[in-house]
């Protein structure tokens, strides 16, 4: 027998009392002060080799079960691989970004798109739906996440590709779900009702940038107009109706305001009406480049956001926080061997961040008469799916650099205690730095302990003021 590498041992906010931790079984409990010496007597006399004699006691048995102690045999970090390999091989289903326009109505300071006027026309739509007809396999999911640019100015097709899908899901026994990114200024009352009547809408984001006077500055209209007030009254709205998100961005120009924030929602009757949560702005693309300036350092956005998660705590929000979760399979939709981002022009991505860029950056192009380029066949089959992509050699190279990522090839990924949790970080920004490094790192490398903290105050106040749902 021997300790996990993947143990973390924490001091909770409650004196006398320590989490116990596992970044890669997902284990979680607590123990007392004492309870932790006897623990940390066993797995120092494992990790020097010594013969230990396991008693029956209550703590050696949670230790096992949840694999704090593990057999010799066991290969972790080689699990943490074989675990992504496997789930992600074994994905199925569809799991789609559709951007019926990349035009938008606002001109955000930090925006990662160059301004277009794209937008999804009639055969685009047919083409679409001719290629969830072909991939769907019957009794398997879909999912649509509706991006942009701003999706709801292109709400026909919203709804005509929606009426579509559900019978087209019903036809085949597939349970359909969807979100939306939305800026939220056009979330007036028929839209609302058309995403309940959804009823399959799962989330529905928006954002807000800090008090009126920050967010004012970073989100205007294209004609410079103000728009909190407009997106917090449709946020009201909204959420006694469905699950609304909203995401604070945050970089050094405005991460001081965020107590501010919540004074507001809270002032207007959002405290656990909405789920807050923080964006880290950062260069992702040539179009917001200038942005590396004012970007938080990692180690800064990790301290902020679990200084704000505690502070909604103190505030009374209730849900801020879920226990981080070991990962399996993708990590998101751009290594998701059945995801795809759909654009208008037919063009198809592997990234959100590529949305509103040219062909020169697609993996391939949605079959049409009109648009079929030359030198196309089709790309290969995955996992049994059929693809409708065609492609140029520069999109099958394209293809290829998303196919060929591999998220442990950074070198300090490889110790790391954390990767079973990102599994080398955001896909687009880990393929951005050289093997010899860190692949992108998540907040939790810098902030898990104080997480796990959040997370343990969070269930303990929830078993006191909720004790009917415990």
């Amino acid at each position: 027998m021997k300790p996990s590498g993947y143990n973390f041992f924490v001091s909770s906010f409650f004196d006398g009392w320590i989490i116990a931790y596992n970044s890669l079984w997902g284990s979680f409990f607590t123990m007392s002060e004492e309870e932790m010496r006897t623990c940390k007597g066993i797995l120092d006399s494992l990790e020097e080799g010594e013969r230990v004699e396991f008693s029956e006691s209550e703590l050696i048995h949670k230790l096992i079960e949840f694999k704090f102690i593990i057999d010799d045999p066991v290969d972790e970090q080689m699990e943490v691989k074989n675990r992504y390999s496997r789930y992600r091989e074994k994905s199925q289903g569809l799991s789609l970004t559709i951007a019926p326009t990349v035009s938008c109505n606002f001109r955000c300071s930090y925006c990662f798109q160059e301004p277009t006027k794209k937008r999804m026309t009639r055969e685009n739509v047919d083409t679409i739906i001719k290629y969830i007809d072909k991939n769907l396999n019957e009794g398997n999911s879909l999912h649509i996440t509706w991006f942009g640019g701003e999706p709801l100015l292109a709400f026909d097709v919203i709804v005509d590709v929606c009426d579509i899908l559900h019978r087209l899901c019903k036809g085949r026994k597939c349970d359909f779900t969807q979100s939306m990114i939305t800026n939220g200024s056009l979330l007036n009352d028929k839209k609302i009702e058309f995403l309940v009547a959804e009823g399959n809408f799962k989330d529905i984001q928006v954002t807000l940038d800090g008090p009126p006077e920050f967010h004012d500055q970073r989100r205007p209209t294209i004609g410079n107009r103000a728009t909190f007030y407009k997106i917090l009254e449709n946020v009201k709205r909204a959420s006694d109706k469905v699950p609304v998100t909203v995401r604070v961005n945050i970089d050094k120009r405005n991460y001081h305001s965020l107590e501010q924030l919540v004074d507001i929602l809270i002032d207007h009757g959002l405290r656990n009406r909405v789920h807050l949560y923080l964006g880290h702005v950062l260069p992702y693309t040539e179009a917001c480049y200038n942005l590396e300036s004012i970007a938080l350092a990692i180690e800064e956005f990790a301290e902020i956001e679990s200084k704000f998660q505690f502070h909604l705590l103190q505030r009374g929000f209730l849900e801020v926080g879920s226990l981080p979760k070991p990962r399996k399979g993708n990590l998101c939709i751009a290594d998701n061997p059945n995801g795809a981002v759909l654009a208008p022009d037919n063009l198809v991505f592997r990234c959100w961040n590529e949305v509103a860029m040219s062909s020169e950056d697609a993996v391939g192009v949605l079959e049409d008469q009109k648009l079929k380029i030359e030198n196309k066949y089709p790309s290969r089959q995955k996992n049994g799916i059929a693809s409708e992509l065609y492609q140029d050699k520069i999109m099958e190279e394209n293809n290829r650099h998303w196919d060929s990522y591999n998220p442990f090839c950074h070198e300090i990924c490889q110790h790391c205690k954390v990767l079973p949790l990102c599994h080398g970080g955001c896909p687009w920004e880990a393929r951005k730095n050289p093997e010899g490094g860190a692949g992108h790192c998540t907040p939790l490398k810098f902030n898990l302990p104080d997480k796990l903290r959040i997370y343990h105050m969070q269930n303990t106040l929830s078993k006191v003021l909720r004790p009917d749902e415990n």
